[in-house]
Formats: structure tokens, sequence, C-alpha cells
């Protein structure tokens, strides 16, 4: 169980506990639409998220390291389908009450840190058209643009969106 610590945070496994702090944020609309999901409406759906997506591997609650209180969510999935399974994205969220405080570069270097400890070479973050918040962080965390995919479809949220793909090269780094 691995929880890594950063100057004011602290990524832990989540558990069950988690459930109406996890609600609480993650059913703000612009949290969802920003990420490519339906926003939550019951308890249920938290439930449901923390024995499926949340319990991937390298999955954390960005929790803040003073108070342990919630503020959103980074996961490191590796390319199983990739050769040597080098190839990694990120993904992340922080619930609307803490935006602004840079919690998710935070969290992003730390999960950087960690994907150089399992040997991942190509890190890829998306974000969609619009979203520049997500665009700022991926600077910030030295990412580059890459590529634009136009038109692709999120069936969750009931939208085609562009999204764009930037990339970060740890290989010889």
């Amino acid at each position: 169980m691995t929880v890594i610590e950063t100057p004011r945070l602290r990524l832990r496994p989540w558990s069950e506990a988690d459930a109406t702090a996890l609600f609480e944020l993650a059913r703000d609309p612009r949290i969802g639409m920003l990420c490519g999901w339906k926003p939550f409406e019951r308890i249920d759906d938290a439930h449901e998220a923390l024995s499926t997506v949340l319990a991937a591997p390298d999955s954390y609650a960005v929790t803040l390291g003073s108070t342990g209180e919630i503020v959103g969510s980074i996961a490191l999935r590796i390319d199983t389908d990739s050769p040597e399974a080098t190839v990694a994205d990120i993904g992340y969220w922080i619930g609307a009450p803490y935006w602004g405080n840079g919690y998710a570069t935070e969290a992003g270097h730390a999960i950087i840190e960690r994907a150089r400890e399992l040997g991942v070479e190509t890190i890829i973050l998306k974000y969609f058209d619009g979203n520049d918040a997500s665009r700022r962080v991926s600077e910030k965390l030295g990412f580059a643009w890459h590529k634009r995919e136009e038109d692709v479809e999120y069936p969750l949220i009931g939208k085609r969106l562009t999204v764009h793909w930037t990339e970060l090269v740890l290989a010889g780094h």
C-alpha cells in the first residue's frame, strides 16, 4: 500500500470510508464534465467508483497532509498493452472548493516520481479543449503538447469533445 507525501499533500489509496467525502466533491457537475464522467447523483455512485476505477493500482485520494481532508484524486495508469509497460497516463481532478491552490501540480510532480520508480518512460496527460486549468497544470509539470483529437465520444456525459494530448518523456532523465 503505497502512500506518497509531498510538502502539503498526502496521496493515499482510497477506502470505503471515503464515500461521503468523495460524493460531496464528485457531485459538482463541473468536475465530471471536465473529466468525462457524469456527476455523482447518489452516494451509491461513490461506492461504485471506490470499488472499481478508484480501486485500481496507483489510484490515490489526494488529501491535505495537515488534516487528512480529501481534496481530489490522481491516478497513474500504466498501459499493460505496451511491450514493456513503459507508457502510462495521468488522470486527476481537484474538488472545486480547492481549485487555485496548486494541488494538482503538486500531486502531479509526486505521481511523475512514482512513474519513474516503476520504470515508466513516457507519460500521457490528456485534457479537453477549453480546460485551461489542466493545460496549465500539464505545462507546469513539463509536458509537451503532442496532438489534438477531434470529435472524441464520451458516452458517460453524452458529448463529443476535442482532446489535447500532452506527453512527458522520462526515459534517460
